[in-house]
């Protein structure tokens, strides 16, 4: 069997590991490619071969730029090894603008994809999200065993065990930075007090290699050591091993079936040229936007708005009485430290989380403008080393989400037109829930010595948590053309499965990508075993 791959981040890298366990499946990756610049790749090979003392400067600086002021909001735009590449348009972002402060950088066209620069939150999500899905987290369980053991992997088992299991053998995390480390004590000395307001926190479970970090404080601008997992890392191995042929440079623009043999158009971005490769079964894994419109454009979809279910980030400073010694990032990891996690029933349907981060020079230019002027510099460095900065997540049912609206294109070879706009539905359920977050935090910060700083709380606009999905949600009985089987199969399609978030019908506040990843095995692996679902 030929399985064609349409894509190369986590979905395609989930896929990739059930298919290549199969001898007799022939698996193809076609990928638009993006990849970093040379001299930022050679820079931090030079640094991947020596210890961190003997960095050469230029090096450091080449690899090492910071996130970047993004127009969409206060939070910046994060930078990997110096580079742009994640959000880069290699032709994947053709035709897609946003309404006002939606971010239109939606679709990586990266190697990889998002997974370049992600956060490496992997959480598996509670049982009870799936009382919306139509499988439960048990049907699931192998997949996310398979995908936990073979990442790398660091977490502990902590409270958040009982929403959370964590299904794999994990490293530690490397020590914590002064602050987070003084707030998991706090939990553990007064966590009756803290639990009776409706908050659990936990260590960070992290895609790393807790065992081999040096501590050497990029992990937000790239890791040197590639000890922060990407999905080009098992592309690479399953490449490398001859598991799967890897096909780069290729925009694709449109599916189909011909007597049942799926098939997919794409630009060739060297020669302009729209090839046509078939196989017996195509897996999309174009991430959550870039999936809709090719779906969308292959279906001739124009005539409806296409909502899109996304878990709404907001980000909440807390500062506590007592600062760090020293406001630097060096000697530590700077990924997500701890979870807060807010559960509003008792089955862990209905949970809020936040993401802890210590310290990392990014924060330098986020606090609020009355404190960056240089006379204040004293103020600012004492508020900074007091600060934690936590980015917390919504469930989509508690969100507003968006919408998507495509325009044909105006010649063959080219892609829809996508506007992104924001949408009413669910908005009356946002404010009230992040006031009810707030309050809960506000109970809890004396026991945990960690203040919200309520005036400084902002929720990001639409499209800027990049948790977003569910345009062809999976259901028992699908609509045709609006919902996928449980194999992601949208009719008249037979052979084409969707494998990434486009077909979750909830996003949950608690981080993703493992679920995505889980998911597109369980997927892929039906598509292996011959499972017609």
């Amino acid at each position: 069997m030929h399985v064609l791959i349409v894509g190369a981040g986590p979905a395609a890298a989930g896929a990739a590991l059930a298919l290549s366990k199969t001898s007799d499946i022939k698996v193809q990756v076609l990928d638009v490619g993006g990849r970093l610049e040379d001299e930022n790749e050679v820079a931090r090979l030079r640094m991947s071969h020596s210890e961190p003392q003997a960095w050469e400067k230029a090096d450091l600086r080449t690899i090492s730029q910071t996130a970047i002021a993004s127009k969409h909001h206060r939070l910046p735009e994060k930078r990997i090894f110096g580079s742009d590449f994640p959000f880069r348009d290699f032709g994947q972002l053709e035709g897609v603008s946003g309404d006002g402060d939606l971010n239109s950088h939606v679709i990586s066209g990266a190697y990889g994809g998002f997974s370049n620069t992600w956060g490496a939150q992997t959480m598996v999500f509670s049982e009870a999200t799936f009382n919306d899905w139509p499988f439960s987290r048990r049907e699931l369980e192998p997949d996310y065993r398979a995908i936990l053991s073979a990442i790398p992997y660091s977490a502990e088992v902590d409270d958040l065990a009982e929403y959370f299991p964590l299904w794999g053998a994990a490293d530690a995390l490397p020590p914590l930075s002064e602050g987070p480390d003084r707030i998991l004590r706090n939990y553990e000395r007064n966590r009756i007090q803290v639990r009776r307001h409706g908050v659990l926190v936990g260590k960070a479970r992290l895609a790393l290699q807790g065992a081999a970090c040096v501590s050497c404080g990029l992990c937000m601008t790239g890791c040197p050591y590639s000890l922060v997992y990407s999905a080009s890392h098992t592309l690479d191995e399953l490449a490398k091993s001859g598991r799967i042929e890897y096909v780069g440079g290729y925009v694709a623009l449109k599916l189909g079936e011909n007597e049942a043999q799926p098939f997919v158009e794409a630009r060739s971005l060297s020669s302009g040229r729209v090839e046509t490769f078939t196989a017996d079964k195509i897996l999309v894994a174009c991430g959550a936007m870039g999936t809709t419109r090719l779906v969308a454009q292959s279906l001739g979809d124009w005539s409806r708005r296409i909502h899109m279910r996304e878990s709404a980030q907001f980000v909440v400073p807390f500062l506590s009485p007592h600062g760090i010694q020293q406001l630097t990032q060096e000697g530590t990891f700077t990924l997500n430290q701890f979870n807060l996690i807010l559960p509003f029933d008792e089955t862990g349907h209905d949970v809020v989380q936040i993401h802890g981060y210590p310290y990392n020079e990014a924060m330098d230019e986020a606090i609020p403008s009355f404190l960056q002027p240089e006379t204040l510099h004293g103020v600012k460095s004492a508020v900074l080393k007091r600060t934690t900065v936590g980015l917390g997540y919504l469930p989509s049912w508690w969100s507003p989400g968006f919408d998507v609206l495509l325009t044909p294109p105006q010649a063959a070879g080219e892609l829809a037109s996508m506007k992104l706009t924001a949408s009413v539905a669910g908005q009356e359920r946002t404010k009230p829930m992040l006031r009810a977050v707030i309050k809960r935090l506000v109970m809890a910060a004396p026991y945990l010595g960690a203040m919200p700083v309520v005036s400084q709380i902002a929720l990001s606009a639409p499209t800027k948590s990049y948790h977003f999905g569910g345009s062809f949600p999976h259901a028992r009985a699908p609509e045709d053309g609006l919902e996928s089987d449980v194999l992601g199969r949208v009719r008249p399609w037979q052979s084409i499965h969707l494998v990434d978030a486009s077909v979750f019908p909830t996003v949950p506040a608690t981080t993703f990508t493992l679920s995505i990843m889980a998911n597109a095995h369980r997927i892929a692996r039906s598509v292996a075993e011959g499972v017609r679902g």
